[in-house]
């Protein structure tokens, strides 16, 4: 019978949305399961969500980003495309 590693990350444990894992057979190494769950948490945008969780932004802020980061997608649009 195979034992199986769980790797998990909770940052959250009110919410089941942070909780990334792999399964690890006895055969691999510790340094492949690292590996592995690095993969996992970096596919999964969790310290991408981590980090943008880490301060609170007013609602004014974010919607400030939005439109700034509109603006900054329009521009290059222009820049690529022309001015049509």
């Amino acid at each position: 019978m195979q034992k199986i590693l769980l790797l998990a990350l909770h940052v959250m444990d009110v919410h089941d949305y942070f909780k990334s894992g792999v399964r690890v057979n006895d055969n691999d190494s510790i340094e492949a399961a690292i590996k592995k769950f690095k993969r996992e948490v970096t596919n999964a945008g969790t310290l991408t969500e981590l980090k943008r969780r880490e301060f609170y932004e007013k609602p004014s802020m974010l919607k400030k980003k939005a439109r700034d980061a509109a603006i900054r997608k329009r521009e290059r649009k222009r820049m690529l495309y022309g001015n049509d």
